[in-house]
């Protein structure tokens, strides 16, 4: 026959085993909670790239870009020189300075002639003066013609550049050969 001394002492070892189990156990996630908190410092913290475009960034034309010929379409002579020479002032490249070839007699401040190559140059020469008129004559390379009129006084203002920003960094770019 067991003896009451004998449960009372299997029931109390139960109960100590158990105990030492949730004992073990909580010292156990204890230490696991430790070892991840000290492998964050050593984890690479580099901060994941965010979304990107693959636009290419566009620098503005500038002055310097544009080729210019200066014809005088008066009867002032000199006009051509002195248009030129702001010309320069304003950092655009004059090639050729010199009368009108086509002797068109320009009535209004200025014609801007360029052919399909030279539209941006032309839209640039344009902010520079602003009253001049836009003459397409289809002409090979984006070399543009300013041709004084009768009404010429002077320049207009410098035109503020937009600088581009862009807030996106560029993609990388992958090339896949097939």
């Amino acid at each position: 026959m067991p003896n009451a001394g004998d449960a009372d002492e299997r029931r109390y070892g139960v109960r100590r085993q158990r105990r030492s189990t949730i004992v073990i156990a909580i010292v156990l996630l204890a230490l696991g909670g430790a070892f991840y908190y000290a492998s964050t410092y050593f984890r690479d913290t580099t901060p994941q790239p965010g979304p990107c475009t693959t636009v290419p960034p566009v620098d503005p034309l500038r002055p310097a870009d544009v080729s210019l010929n200066v014809y005088n379409s008066t009867n002032r002579s000199g006009l051509a020189a002195a248009v030129a020479k702001g010309a320069r002032t304003r950092g655009f490249t004059v090639k050729a300075i010199g009368n009108d070839p086509k002797d068109a007699g320009v009535k209004q401040v200025a014609q801007i002639r360029f052919g399909p190559e030279g539209a941006a140059s032309a839209r640039l020469l344009k902010a520079h003066v602003p009253q001049a008129v836009y003459v397409n004559d289809k002409r090979k390379g984006d070399t543009v013609d300013l041709v004084v009129g009768q009404a010429w006084k002077s320049f207009g203002k410098v035109p503020v550049v937009a600088t581009p920003t862009q807030t996106l960094r560029q993609c990388p770019t992958i090339t896949v050969e097939g």
